[in-house]
């Protein structure tokens, strides 16, 4: 018997293969925008000051003077003269406001007003136009992210943590080792998205491994009234109409408190047609979110209170379809699919600046739940006849739930100058409950001893094909609970110090702890199939690790416009327990350890033509061992997560950003090669042996991003014209090849319109998202069916061409 661990697939199940999605919809940069480097994307541009700033917004940008100007002299006028140089951008991304350009790592800051103009909506939107990184999502909320190769699947529903920090702020949303909601904030109101490509471990924790996603809320801003507003309408090709609105408000309460406030209410279209029940575009759905941002900053001292809140929910999320290329429909689906999540954020960051040293305490609570049902029908039997009964399909329904605590104390410098440090204590506390069901509809309703699982003729062929009596008093297929308790304990420290002229030496590190402790309790036929050692399961676990996690790196600049730096960083994911049992008959082993990689790079930063041309290179060679695998058990296919293999991945990073004399005209280049792969053979669950050379899953050889932007003032009126392509570079969806993805290539282009001097700034952006209308999957599913034994693959696509139209007030 042979099934893969894919895409399409559940954490817990292999045959689980019609997930629910919401395909989200990717739009070109707005164009006449200034950009740096590192921002190996299109036109991005960042910078955290909440208060505003006109380099950030495309219709503002023609009023931002150069360097070494006459100030007194009119922006408008000094525009004329020669094109504007690229301007600093400062991020946070060292727990400290830090030049882009100063930081020895490879960092892509997109701006939130920019994110906005060009249409963008969530983090799928934009997040592959950075080289090296990819991302194949199922519905909001489920996304699994590859930077720099380093992954192991490609499933957006995959049970393993994701390799990639997510965080909010410095709120990590860590999941120590079963996955749960990654948070996808819309860029309405959103300061920046920060991306942080090599392990982060020092500064950030069991987090990220292999880097980190950084959202940066726009704080409140005292002294000052605000209010915005925004309508986005978006039409897939062949979908349905997705209507999107959000309103946001800045209030000062006197001179030293204010409060901000944002809600987005927010709908997916939908795109992929049920023919079995003759549906169209059955996978729309929608959602909400509210944040609230309270600060208080009197004197030295700060005090910022923030509670953030989101969620999404869906009738039938069907995903899965059966051409790589299209259509966007499927007759496989007997069964709804439906699904909700949400997540909630509340944190308290108190901070008291010193004459030359800042004291910061964060305390944070996240929570975060999800329910989402799909149809196994298929994989137990293959695509059910017409007419096939409800009653006799299959549905695998998972709930994952969980609370995390996290504290964090630093203690860092700021009067600049030579020697920089930062030191901090941290302590993190994770309670997760994950549940998996896979039973009949009819059998839910009738449970108990003598229920109708002796009728059922799925269920009968299943016991038929599993060579075991047919067993009338169990009262589900699998209903399996894990609960498990996680900490992380840790000490860090980071420090800088400007050794020669041009010169900077940095190190840090992490000492850390971690535990893990729960187990799966379960029952049922598949688990008596499975393992032969009774109808239940009961596995309890304890998992401690310890370890070290260093830093360092070298600066040189030459002058104002070269330098160079060398880099060593190791990063750790969380090791766990097994979300489903182990047994001595079944070879699923209790625990699994940490996974660890070394990561080293040198990077070239580079300016010309007086800072209005700069060009950037990035070499990087990454060590990874002990990588945290998906297999399945034999018989009944089971997935469970082990340590197998090695890996290593290595590639370059190239971006161009050019300013041109055509006064407006912005020219952007990047791309990357990356080339990862197994360095230890072994032998897959099904049998497949992996060989060393094998590429990693999801990571593309080839990636670049290239883009065309014009700011043309016309009397009141400001006219920016964009156009961009990206190609993502072909890939597989899983560790042993089973499906190709990507090879895809979007075409994009905008066009956006503003008045500033009107009332409500008016601001109307155009966009038109994959222009060609080019089709790929970007995930995939195959297996052998299990009473039939027949292949089949089913694709998860790349949203089809979509036409964005924006509107944006300003008060």
């Amino acid at each position: 018997m042979r099934c893969h661990s894919s895409a399409m697939r559940p954490a817990a199940l292999c045959t689980a293969i019609a997930m629910p999605v919401v395909l989200l919809y990717p739009a070109s940069p707005a164009l006449g925008q200034t950009q740096t480097p590192e921002d190996a994307s299109l036109g991005t541009h960042s910078s955290t000051d909440s208060s505003t700033d006109a380099s950030t917004d495309p219709l503002k940008a023609i009023a931002v003077g150069e360097q070494g100007d006459d100030t007194n002299a009119p922006a408008l006028s000094r525009a004329q003269d020669r094109p504007l140089q690229i301007e600093e951008v400062i991020v946070t991304a060292t727990k400290r406001e830090q030049s882009i350009r100063e930081i020895p790592a490879s960092i892509t800051a997109y701006s939130g007003e920019k994110l906005e103009s060009s249409g963008k909506l969530g983090l799928n939107d934009f997040i592959q136009e950075t080289p090296g990184v990819t991302a194949a999502q199922g519905a909001p909320g489920y996304t699994r992210l590859t930077f720099r190769g380093i992954s192991t699947d490609t499933n957006p529903y995959a049970g393993n943590a994701q390799p990639v920090g997510i965080f909010i702020g410095d709120t990590p949303f860590t999941d120590p080792y079963i996955a749960n909601i990654v948070p996808d904030l819309s860029a309405f109101d959103l300061a920046d998205v920060e991306v942080l490509k090599g392990p982060q471990g020092t500064l950030f924790g069991g987090s990220a491994l292999s880097g980190a996603v950084r959202y940066q809320l726009q704080e409140p801003v005292l002294r000052e009234w605000q209010l915005r507003g925004f309508t986005q309408l978006a039409q897939p090709k062949g979908g349905s109409t997705a209507f999107t609105y959000g309103v946001a408000g800045n209030a000062p309460i006197g001179d030293d408190l204010a409060i901000r406030l944002n809600y987005v209410s927010r709908e997916y279209s939908g795109t992929v047609d049920d023919l079995r029940h003759d549906k169209k575009n059955v996978d729309r759905s929608d959602g909400d979110g509210l944040r609230a941002q309270l600060l208080w900053q009197p004197g030295a001292w700060k005090l910022k209170l923030t509670h953030l809140a989101q969620d999404f929910s869906g009738d039938n999320l069907l995903q899965a379809v059966d051409s790589p290329r299209g259509p966007r429909e499927t007759d496989r689906a007997v069964l709804a699919m439906p699904s909700k999540n949400e997540f909630a954020l509340h944190s308290l960051e108190v901070s008291y600046d010193f004459d030359s040293v800042r004291l910061i305490s964060l305390t944070s609570h996240v929570s975060r739940d999800a329910v989402f049902t799909s149809d196994a029908t298929t994989s137990l039997i293959g695509t059910p006849p017409p007419g096939y009964p409800e009653t006799a399909a299959v549905l695998s329904k998972v709930t994952n739930n969980s609370k995390s605590t996290s504290q964090e104390i630093r203690l860092q410098s700021t009067g600049g100058g030579d020697f920089n440090w930062l030191v901090g204590a941290y302590f993190f506390a994770y309670d997760g409950y994950f549940n998996i069901l896979i039973d009949t509809p009819l059998n839910q309703s009738l449970l108990g001893p003598g229920s109708l699982l002796g009728s059922n003729p799925l269920l009968g062929a299943l016991f038929g094909a599993l060579g075991v009596p047919n067993l009338g008093s169990l009262t589900s297929l699998l209903d399996g609970t894990s609960d498990a308790k996680s900490q992380e304990r840790a000490l860090f420290a980071d420090v800088s110090y400007e050794l020669l002229d041009g010169l900077t030496l940095s190190a840090g590190g992490r000492f850390y702890e971690t535990e893990v402790k729960g187990g799966f309790v379960g029952s049922g036929l598949l688990i008596t199939g499975n393992q032969n050692d009774g109808l239940g399961s009961n596995t309890v676990a304890k998992l401690d690790e310890r370890g070290f996690n260093p830093k360092l790196s070298a600066t040189y600049r030459f002058n104002r416009d070269f330098s160079i730096y060398a880099a060593a960083a190791k990063g750790f994911r969380f090791g766990g327990l097994q979300a489903l049992p182990s047994t001595p008959t079944n070879g699923v082993p209790p625990t699994f350890k940490s996974d660890t990689l070394w990561n080293y790079e040198i990077g070239l930063r580079s300016d010309w033509l007086d800072r209005t041309l700069r060009a950037d290179l990035t070499g990087f060679y990454i060590r990874y061992d002990n990588p945290i695998i998906t297999q399945q058990t034999q018989g009944i296919p089971i997935n469970y997560n082990t340590n197998v293999s090695a890996a290593i991945s290595r590639g370059v990073e190239a971006s161009l950003l050019w300013n041109t004399p055509i006064r407006g005209l912005t020219a952007s280049l990047s791309g990357g090669y990356t080339d990862a792969h197994i360095t230890e053979s072994f032998t897959a669950a099904n049998g497949d042996v992996v060989e060393p050379g094998a590429r990693m899953p999801g990571s593309a050889k080839f990636q670049y991003s290239s883009s065309l932007q014009y700011l043309h003032v016309w009397d009141q009126f400001t006219l920016a014209p964009n156009l961009s392509y990206t190609y993502v570079g072909k890939g597989y969806s899983n560790i042993t090849h089973d499906v190709e993805i990507n090879d895809l290539g979007t075409l994009n282009a905008g066009l956006v319109l503003g008045a500033e001097n009107m009332p409500g700034k008016p601001k109307l952006a155009f966009n038109m998202i994959n222009l060609l209308d080019t089709t790929r999957p970007v995930a995939g599913s195959s297996g052998t069916v299990i009473v039939t034994r027949q292949e089949q693959t089913v694709y998860l696509l790349n949203p089809p061409r979509t036409l964005t139209v924006r509107l944006g007030l300003e008060f």
